[in-house]
């Protein structure tokens, strides 16, 4: 028999946005309850520890632009003492050698053949057609096409898995760096401006991995149920089906769930047809705990990008590069990331023909030798990158114009549908629940 438990807010998902959700509910005095299928908390920002080795989900870094440090962002019980602040080392694998990233900005230090190629391609970039809309037409028309398809365009298509010719000029976003044809220039002349991106600069807990910051946002939360997945959504009743068998009822929804599997909960014939239409990746994260020393080549890089198509990820990285205290004394904690397309990851032998050629491709590169492998996790993150298709804006509005129609109101990057940061997640939450409780 399901019993029925009223509620009056209901908060869908335990990630970092789900929790700050929670928080702010719960400060302002408001009965909810928040669920999470899974055993803990965290969503992708957890971390697994292992012996000798720390492994996060996968790369996960504090990028700050609204606060002006971890211990700011509130409700989420942190002291800056804990965090470092990381100036990024980040590279590109490109023509043999590793280049400073973003390689747009440092075309210099290919070697002199490639180098003369992409100039050359440079200055003979086709002029744009007007108003660019496709995220591959910019690339093109920004950058050259020399540039452009030896590496942004494969870098691009691997990370999300998908040809960027299906994909707008919603996909640039603050996380591009753009064609800024004098530093293009400089860069072309070795003579690098120094200028800072999103994530010249971020923060990373100085112990533990980034899950320092999930177990503050979950600090004193009073109605938290684990291990209980929404099953069904009844938008008429305004209730939930779990699965362990209670039907909630909500006057307000927050969830954090992917925006496409939320719609399909709910069985409305709109809203699937429209989540249908709505795609995304998937990546798979191999982390590998290694003894011994990394090669000189990676020794002090935080990640690298992977354009070349032979090679089957698209990043490699290394934690203990980042927070010393990620791995032992002697040894090291790396990470590759695979992409997929995101209705494929069922399908994908992980364990039998992705992990085996992960590994080899490490070795041909001399980064990481199979014997000194003495640990492997590997995480699946099922929605990992969202597609900016040309219908997504129309598609999302749509969908989101009917569900707060029923009091659901999503937060979050993968309720929101959208590419964006862990600060941008958590602040989605805060906004969403303070425009609801006004």
């Amino acid at each position: 028999m399901l019993t029925q438990t009223p509620r009056k807010w209901l908060v869908a998902g335990g990630g970092i946005s789900g929790l700050a959700a929670a928080q702010s509910l719960q400060a302002s005095g408001r009965d909810y309850l928040l669920l999470e299928r899974c055993p803990a908390v965290g969503g992708l920002t957890r971390t697994t520890e292992v012996d000798a080795f720390c492994f996060d989900y996968t790369g996960h870094f504090l990028h700050l632009r609204r606060y002006a440090s971890p211990s700011q962002i509130p409700f989420a019980h942190l002291s800056d003492d804990d965090w470092a602040t990381v100036e990024r080392k980040s590279y590109f694998y490109a023509g043999g050698r590793l280049v400073n990233a973003p390689i747009q900005y440092h075309l210099g230090e290919l070697p002199d053949d490639l180098r003369r190629e992409c100039e050359a391609s440079y200055n003979a970039r086709p002029a744009a057609d007007g108003d660019v809309t496709g995220f591959r037409e910019f690339i093109v028309a920004g950058f050259g096409n020399a540039v452009a398809d030896r590496f942004l365009i494969p870098q691009n298509e691997k990370t999300m898995a998908t040809p960027l010719s299906r994909l707008s000029i919603g996909a640039v976003k603050r996380f591009f760096p753009l064609p800024d044809e004098k530093r293009i220039r400089a860069g072309f002349a070795n003579e690098a401006l120094d200028t800072q991106e999103y994530n010249s600069k971020f923060w990373y807990p100085k112990r533990g991995g980034i899950d320092v910051l999930t177990r503050g946002l979950a600090q004193g939360l009073k109605s938290v149920a684990t291990n209980e997945e929404i099953v069904a959504i009844d938008l008429d009743r305004r209730a939930v089906t779990t699965s362990a068998g209670r039907t909630i009822a909500w006057e307000k929804m927050l969830p954090s769930i992917p925006l496409k599997m939320l719609c399909k909960l709910t069985g409305d014939g709109d809203l699937v047809a429209a989540a249908n239409q709505l795609s995304h990746s998937a990546t798979v994260s191999f982390n590998f705990g290694v003894r011994g020393n990394l090669p000189p080549e990676v020794k002090d890089a935080h990640w690298v990008y992977v354009p070349d198509r032979a090679i089957p990820f698209y990043r490699f990285g290394c934690y203990s590069n980042i927070g010393p205290a990620m791995a032992s004394s002697g040894y090291n904690s790396v990470y590759v990331e695979v992409g997929v397309p995101g209705d494929d990851i069922d399908r994908t032998d992980i364990v039998s023909k992705v992990q085996p050629g992960v590994i080899a491709a490490l070795e041909n590169l001399g980064w990481v030798k199979s014997e000194d492998i003495i640990c492997t996790v590997a995480h699946v993150i099922r929605c990992a990158y969202v597609h900016h298709t040309p219908e997504r804006d129309q598609l999302v509005e749509d969908i989101l114009a009917r569900l707060n129609a029923a009091g659901i109101h999503p937060i979050g990057r993968y309720g929101l549908w959208d590419y964006v940061g862990m600060e941008d997640s958590i602040s989605s939450a805060f906004t969403t629940v303070e425009a609801l409780t006004a």
